[in-house]
């Protein structure tokens, strides 16, 4: 039931961005910029843009256009989980899983005998 209801919401989403309607559709913006501002946020957030997301909607595994092109490891469309899918950018979003490091210089600050009563 899901694969029909994305496949349906893909449909849709591509008859809209392929027909060239160049009406404004919400606070005087047309489609394509909404779309494009969309696939921007999305990629900023996940990695992926918009019409990566469909294809992984539409296909059931991992696509990424740009990582294919760079990637010689990396295919359009990879099984979710493979080696080289565990290798790709997964945007913002997984910044909260990367370690947080400090690191200190010596000598960048004063030494605790240095400080006024210390």
């Amino acid at each position: 039931m899901h694969r029909r209801a994305a496949i349906v919401a893909v449909s849709l989403f591509c008859a809209l961005a392929l027909s060239g309607c160049g009406a404004p559709i919400f606070a005087g913006l047309t489609f394509a910029e909404l779309s494009t501002a969309g696939s921007l946020i999305s990629t900023a957030a996940t990695g992926k843009g918009l019409g990566e997301h469909a294809m992984d909607a539409a296909t059931g595994r991992d696509c990424r256009i740009i990582e294919s092109m760079v990637r010689n490891d990396r295919k359009l469309c990879e099984r979710n989980g493979s080696p080289a899918a565990r290798k790709d950018w997964k945007g913002l979003a997984s910044a909260k899983d990367a370690p947080l490091t400090v690191s200190t210089v010596q000598g960048s600050g004063p030494e605790p005998h240095d400080v006024p009563g210390g």
